[in-house]
């Protein structure tokens, strides 16, 4: 260990650390990078960079915000271990996923969660998003900073639409890693916020971290599996099994992206996808009459034009829902109450 310096020594390092943090380095300095390359970049680095570290989760609701802590081990290109360290009612579980399927171990009642999303796998659909996203989207460099140790180059996302800020990622300028995610309201707000708190490159991960089998006592169940989302919508709506609405009237550069049709709980139900890269809308319907599940959250009540609908709003994701010529209707976007009540307005005219 190193003798203790003069007090004004360390002051002085610190200064030129914080000015060197502020201005680019010489890299980057004489060639400006493309921010959408960058972004490019950060999407595809989850399958190329294994790592390490604690990862820290801000929610941001109207009236509260929620945070996770989570220790998380990730080997490229799609093993994944997070294991939550708090709030405490979340201490101990942990959720491993590997390609598209998905593990929840809940400590508490001796059981785990076995669920399939294939969308989690598919590269042809990141490579689609990120084309959309530029569609709708426009790319600025947002300065150089540092987090959980390692030098970052942020760029924010601003709605070609509205000119309105909707994201900001500070990425590793080697790696490329999202290491900082913010993402906002129409309004300006924070709606969410990860973080990184420690960081650390390694592949030398043990097999065993993210191993699957049910430990002893466990029950094992089988949660939702998803059908992969067809772009032949027509198709998704011919086996619904009833006539379907959909919304006239989206925010600018949403568009319908994809559908599926599967059977939730034993209650068959629509489910449409509009999306403008960033933002995802979705639309449920069914004919059956089953009501939506809330899980933990306490819905509260809006009406518009005769409806009573309930809605939950957690972080940038609101969920709204209503019963409307003989159908139940939800609608869950990363967009404010105010505007998924827009569009419920235009889904039967």
């Amino acid at each position: 260990m190193r003798a203790a310096e003069p007090a004004a020594r360390p002051l002085t390092g610190l200064l030129a650390l914080s000015l060197a943090l502020a201005a680019p380095p010489a890299a980057f300095a004489a060639a400006e990078p493309d921010a959408c390359a960058l972004v490019r970049e950060s999407m595809r680095a989850p399958a190329k960079i294994s790592y390490v570290g604690q990862l820290e989760t801000v929610r941001f609701a109207s009236n509260r915000a929620n945070a996770t802590i989570v220790k998380i081990e990730h080997l490229a290109p799609s093993s994944t271990r997070r294991w939550f360290v708090a709030p405490d009612s979340l201490y101990g579980d942990y959720i491993i996923t590997r390609g598209p399927a998905s593990y929840e171990f809940d400590a508490k009642n001796s059981q785990v969660t076995v669920s399939r999303n294939p969308v989690f796998a598919d590269q042809v659909t990141t490579d689609a998003i990120f084309d959309q996203v530029m569609a709708n989207y426009k790319c600025v460099m947002s300065g150089y900073d540092s987090v959980a140790g390692h030098a970052t180059v942020s760029v924010v996302l601003l709605n070609k639409y509205t000119g309105e800020r909707t994201l900001r990622v500070w990425l590793d300028r080697q790696t490329h890693l999202v290491l900082k995610r913010e993402e906002y309201h129409a309004n300006g707000a924070v709606a969410s916020q990860m973080r990184f708190e420690e960081l650390r490159y390694t592949k030398k991960l043990p097999a065993g971290i993210f191993a699957t089998e049910a430990p002893p006592g466990y029950k094992q169940t089988k949660g939702h599996v998803y059908s992969k989302p067809t772009s032949d919508v027509d198709k998704a709506v011919r086996e619904a099994g009833f006539k379907p609405f959909t919304p006239k009237d989206l925010p600018q550069g949403f568009a319908l992206t994809s559908g599926s049709s599967t059977s939730v709980d034993g209650v068959r139900t629509l489910h449409l996808i509009y999306s403008d890269g960033l933002r995802t809308l979705s639309l449920f319907e069914n004919a059956t009459g089953a009501a939506a599940d809330f899980g933990t959250l306490h819905p509260r009540t809006a009406h518009f034009e005769g409806h009573e609908a309930q809605y939950v709003e957690d972080g940038p994701t609101t969920l709204l829902t209503w019963k409307e010529h003989g159908l139940h209707f939800a609608l869950v976007g990363d967009l404010l109450r105010t505007e998924l009540i827009e569009i419920a307005k235009s889904v039967v005219p």
